[in-house]
């Protein structure tokens, strides 16, 4: 695997995500449907090359054996989407990314407990500069309103949940390929979400043309090509490496928050920023 490839497959990812909040502003739609739209779309974009590329290479006894680990990772991704995006309801775009991005330290812990895996020096050094980065940024955020520490806390657990996805799914997607790994992941995801939001009663249709176009954005920009990016690197380097570069996704949010929102970031984020981009430097060092 060439070292160029690797990171520009990494960078990819973490712009990609960058967009994902915005996206989210921008629908006109409650936050279970939203998720239940990016990951439909996203398994119905990736059904396609699943069967013309794989359908002939896959081995469907080994896919029988591994459906429960498939449907418990799309499980956690579907309580990601919706702890994650409903959270934006209650808290900033900038206070709801940080706090989700917060996984590399859960990743750590978790991974220790239950696979006795031990974090490497330089990507302990990363963690820690990124998530002093993290803090900065949210202490800099104004969160306004009284259900603000509800956002924050529903960020913070889509954080937890998200963290158990890279855990679980590193073991899984070395005995997958990536088009395989994804197709069944996302796939059960979207089933998944499609059920709650018909148990929940959520309203499928009669949203606003814009809204739509969202929908599919979100789908291709953030899941297709982002957590994509995520999914190929996993087979790669470490749960723990690849939950820090996620806390890159603060900057680009905050940069196009800037751009598309009118959202100005403050010295104190820059300075956030910095520190973010450095623990993911470190964090690289040793990985890649």
């Amino acid at each position: 695997m060439a070292k160029g490839k690797s990171i520009l497959v990494i960078l990819v990812g973490m712009i990609s995500v960058g967009f994902a909040s915005i996206f989210i502003r921008l629908c006109d739609a409650p936050p279970i449907v939203i998720a239940m739209y990016r990951m439909t779309i996203s398994a119905i974009l990736v059904a396609p090359v699943f069967f013309i590329t794989e359908r002939n290479k896959i081995k469907y006894d080994e896919i029988k054996k591994d459906i429960i680990p498939f449907i418990f990772l799309g499980s956690l991704l579907a309580v990601h989407f919706i702890l994650w995006i409903t959270s934006l309801s209650y808290t900033t775009v900038l206070s709801s990314t940080v706090l989700v991005t917060t996984n590399p330290i859960f990743v750590a812990i978790f991974s220790l407990i239950l696979f006795k895996e031990r974090t490497k020096k330089g990507t302990v050094i990363g963690i820690i500069a990124a998530f002093i980065g993290s803090v900065f940024i949210a202490l800099s955020a104004k969160n306004e309103g009284v259900g603000s520490n509800f956002g924050n806390l529903l960020a913070l657990s889509g954080a937890v949940a998200v963290s158990f996805y890279l855990i679980f799914g590193k073991r899984l997607r070395k005995r997958f390929d990536l088009i395989t790994y994804i197709f069944f992941v996302y796939s059960f995801a979207a089933i998944i979400l499609i059920i709650v939001s018909v148990v929940t009663r959520q309203n499928f249709f009669n949203y606003s043309y814009k809204t739509y176009v969202y929908f599919f954005l979100l789908a291709l920009i953030p899941q297709i090509t982002g957590h994509t990016a995520y999914n190929w690197a996993l087979k790669y380097f470490s749960a723990s490496f690849i939950a820090v570069t996620i806390l890159g996704e603060p900057i680009f949010a905050t940069f196009f928050a800037f751009i598309i929102l009118k959202e100005v970031p403050t010295l104190i984020e820059l300075v956030g920023g910095a520190l973010i981009l450095t623990g993911i430097y470190f964090s690289g060092r040793v990985e890649i």
